[in-house]
């Protein structure tokens, strides 16, 4: 009799798994996409309630966050579908799975189709729009999208794990998004780099690029990213709002006081990316070394030059350090300070120079001779004239 617990307890977890593996494949070919829309995250004790009273999915429970394969959760007008290593697209259908490498794209100004990950995040296609989907392995259940043109709108939890769905274009990654963003991506017609429309709907993102680091975005804000083909030049032109930029200044030597020893560190600027306000990163490739050099810079509203450092990555040996605005208005105040001081310095030494030359002719002349010569002692010497009085001549002699 015991022999046959083992055997049975085997025969119970065999049938577990197939119904689990049947469930999954019929996840993965279904039609009606309902009933895995309908799992919900799995409650544990103490763990946090969301807005809606379900526990968030916890940081080992991320299979509850994203479906295996996205589907084609709604399609109004013509949408067609590129999967990975095919050359040719074919019709989108509603309520079909798509697996991940494929590209979406909408035909025609009306068209709408929107692609749905999990069962609150979506990612819509609006007008003559499109996007495609980043390969991941098995069960890893993290979610990345790749801008290719258009207008896209992406919807996630507002609860949604850190590191679990990024949006990417060539110049910079958004990363944390929560709630709804928007995205306005296209390549320049001069065919020289890309430009986007970024926008915060609701709730919280973040946005990294090469050399710079926008941490937290919040409702409402928008800004605008300009990259070149080669990636040697990136802009940030603030649209709405007061966005905080940490922007990169290369490395700096720092000198521990306490035990005299000098470490490395990394340096940056916090900018406030307001309405009309730009962020300028130029990259240059040196003709001696391989450490890229980078100057940022930043402007105000007026255009006029605020911030400016150069460095090359990741030596501390060369490091401008902040350089001094040059913009035309500090200029011209600077030439006009230093008219004011030459205008003063010449004043009082051409005073200095009128005041020198009296005493001199005075002691040209000959002196008066002495009423009684006589009266005075013969080894007493002869008076002489009076010095001039002393002038200040501006420099302190």
């Amino acid at each position: 009799m015991k022999a046959k617990v083992p055997v049975l307890a085997a025969a119970c977890a065999a049938l577990a798994l197939g119904a689990r593996a049947a469930d999954d494949i019929d996840a993965l070919l279904g039609d009606d996409p309902k009933p895995a829309a309908a799992e919900a995250p799995a409650a544990e004790e103490g763990a946090p309630a969301a807005a809606d009273g379900e526990a968030l999915p916890q940081k080992g429970d991320l299979s509850k966050l994203f479906y295996l394969l996205p589907y084609c959760r709604e399609l109004d007008g013509k949408g067609e579908v590129r999967m990975p290593g095919a050359s040719e697209w074919k019709a989108v259908e509603e309520g079909k799975y798509y697996p991940l490498g494929s590209e979406y794209r909408c035909i025609g100004a009306s068209s709408k189709m929107t692609i749905r990950f999990g069962p609150d995040s979506d990612v819509t296609v609006l007008g003559a729009s499109s996007f495609s989907t980043r390969i991941h392995p098995i069960r890893e259940f993290k979610r990345a999208i790749n801008l290719l043109g258009g207008t896209i709108l992406v919807s996630l939890p507002n609860n949604l794990p850190a590191d679990t769905f990024t949006v990417n274009a060539p110049g910079f990654s958004v990363y944390n998004p929560a709630g709804r963003s928007r995205y306005t991506y296209k390549t320049m017609d001069d065919g020289e780099g890309d430009e986007a429309l970024v926008r915060c709907v609701t709730q919280t993102m973040s946005i990294k690029g090469r050399h710079f680091d926008i941490t937290g975005m919040k409702a409402a804000n928008e800004l605008r990213i300009r990259t070149s083909k080669d990636n040697l030049f990136t802009a940030l032109y603030g649209k709405s709002g007061d966005i905080a930029v940490k922007l990169d200044q290369g490395r700096i030597f720092v000198k521990d006081f306490a035990t005299g020893k000098v470490n490395q560190e990394d340096k940056f600027l916090d900018w406030r990316l307001s309405p009309e306000t730009v962020v300028r990163i130029h990259r240059a490739l040196p003709a001696i070394g391989e450490r890229m050099s980078v100057t940022v810079m930043t402007f105000d509203s007026h255009g006029e030059l605020k911030n400016r450092c150069a460095f090359a990555e990741g030596l501390a040996e060369v490091n401008s350090g902040e350089l001094g605005p040059t913009s035309k208005k500090d200029m011209e105040e600077l030439e006009k300070r230093a008219a004011s001081l030459t205008d003063t310095i010449d004043a009082d030494a051409n005073a200095g120079a009128a005041t020198t030359e009296e005493p001199s002719a005075d002691a040209a002349s000959p002196a008066p001779a002495p009423s009684k010569p006589a009266s005075k002692p013969a080894s007493e010497p002869a008076p002489e004239p009076a010095p001039a009085p002393a002038q200040d001549d501006g420099f302190g002699f």
